[in-house]
């Protein structure tokens, strides 16, 4: 694991490349099928392309010199599949797709060759490295686990499980708790650790189908493995509270409260000093127009699940070291995705949807000193406006995900506030629109924006 020495010489050297040359942070998550890949793909195809981005400040003013795809920093982390994305969407030789979702962190750098604003520029041009770490919000989640042991866990998690609805993996997942000693001392306490952890996550998949996919469950590794498929580290699960025996040391409980730990140290901590705690910015991605339009209170998990998220992230702070001796998030983007589903006289309504779900979060965060805005945002935009002869309301056109000809959608009307009347909205899903070109600029909603917010102060 990086020692604190190699980061304080890692930021060391930052800063003193900081006069021509510099390095920026940039973390993307969200929640199942909020669009962080095509997030990624998209923003770096418009960076490459930046016809695409004429409200981005920095090309609008002819600043901007060049942009190269530059071998990542880190050599442990996978890198993200731009190249691969980017055929599936312009659809290389099969018809266009949308790609794979997040199901592991990854990194991509961009150098950026900029001319600065106003008398800087007289000093000649200047090189920002723009890093992307992607990496699913379920995986974030998991911070709160440093907060708690192994019984606390245990507990949370049990009576979690025991709240209505819930489905019949979990009730068999219990029952399965009650056949087993978890004190006695048991020569097969790694085989019955192996059948809890897959009965517990069994149930996880199941709550999280029917909560729907942004509900705030965990462990993240257990929904979302990454590189840690069939680990130890992921053969655990909760277990009633303790009687009055000392459990034994070739104990079931011995052993889960050993790969709870481990599970902390190693995956969860692990992950945020060597990954996480070194972001400069953020963006929080959220399909929430998909969510009101599921109804059954989903549009509500998923802001709660995005304000665990947000409660976990290094935000703001006003600390007296430096910032390069002690990086944190200071602007975080909450961003509305697939926009495009909708109509754009409806997306001031999205935006403002997106703001009341998070309200707290909202307040904590600018409380905590970071500058932060809302957005609603299509990242690839994959649908046209029409109107329909005779009406006043405009539809939004494109080619329905399962295939066919192409169909014009009235998703209905979305209030600024409130869930909408049961069944009066619904979006449609679209596949990726045809004859993308690999090597050009991309349709879209709210880049340009999104790329101000998040990194426009840095190409002043």
């Amino acid at each position: 694991m990086e020692s604190f020495a190699d980061r304080l010489l890692d930021r060391a050297l930052d800063a003193g490349r900081g006069i021509v040359e510099r390095r920026l942070r940039l973390g993307v998550t969200g929640l199942a099928e909020a669009g962080k890949t095509v997030f990624v793909t998209a923003l770096v195809q418009a960076l490459l392309h930046p016809a695409a981005l004429p409200r981005l400040p920095v090309v609008a003013e002819g600043r901007l010199r060049s942009v190269l795809l530059r071998p990542q920093p880190s050599q442990d982390l996978p890198r993200f599949p731009f190249e691969d994305c980017v055929a599936r969407l312009a659809g290389r030789g099969a018809p266009p797709a949308w790609p794979e979702s997040t199901r592991a962190q990854a990194e991509l750098r961009l150098s950026l060759r900029y001319r600065p604003g106003g008398l800087s520029g007289r000093l000649g041009e200047r090189l920002l490295h723009l890093d992307l770490f992607d990496y699913p919000g379920e995986w974030l989640l998991d911070l709160a686990l440093l907060q708690q042991d192994y019984e606390a866990w245990s507990a949370a998690t049990l009576a979690a499980l025991r709240e209505s609805p819930a489905p019949p993996e979990s009730a068999a997942f219990l029952d399965h708790l009650q056949g087993l000693d978890p004190e006695a001392e048991d020569a097969a306490a790694e085989s019955r650790a192996i059948e809890a952890a897959r009965l517990f996550t069994a149930q996880l998949h199941a709550r999280r189908t029917l909560l729907g996919r942004p509900a705030p469950l965990g462990p993240g590794r257990f929904l979302l493995p990454g590189d840690l498929e069939g680990s130890p580290l992921l053969t655990f699960g909760p277990l009633p509270p303790p009687g009055p025996r000392r459990a034994a040391r070739g104990s079931l409980r011995r052993l889960m409260a050993e790969r709870y730990e481990a599970y902390r140290e190693r995956v969860v901590r692990g992950f945020h000093e060597r990954h996480f705690a070194r972001l400069d910015r953020q963006i929080v991605l959220l399909d929430l127009a998909g969510h009101l339009s599921e109804g059954d209170g989903r549009a509500g998990a998923a802001a709660q699940a995005l304000d665990a998220v947000l409660a976990a992230l290094r935000i703001g702070g006003s600390g007296w070291l430096p910032r390069w001796l002690a990086p944190r998030i200071d602007r975080v983007l909450f961003a509305a995705t697939k926009a495009d589903h909708l109509p754009a006289e409806q997306h001031a309504a999205l935006r403002e949807q997106l703001r009341r779900s998070l309200d707290a979060a909202l307040r904590r965060t600018a409380y905590r000193g970071a500058k932060l805005e809302t957005l609603a945002l299509a990242s690839l935009r994959a649908t046209r406006e029409v109107e329909a002869r005779g009406e006043s309301r405009r539809y939004v056109a494109g080619t329905p995900a399962e295939g066919g000809a192409p169909l014009a959608h009235y998703p209905g009307r979305l209030p600024p506030s409130g869930p909408p009347p049961e069944g009066a909205f619904r979006v449609a899903r679209f596949r990726p629109p045809e004859g993308l070109d690999a090597e050009g600029p991309w349709p879209h909603i709210g880049l340009d924006r999104a790329l101000t917010f998040l990194v426009g102060d840095w190409l002043e």
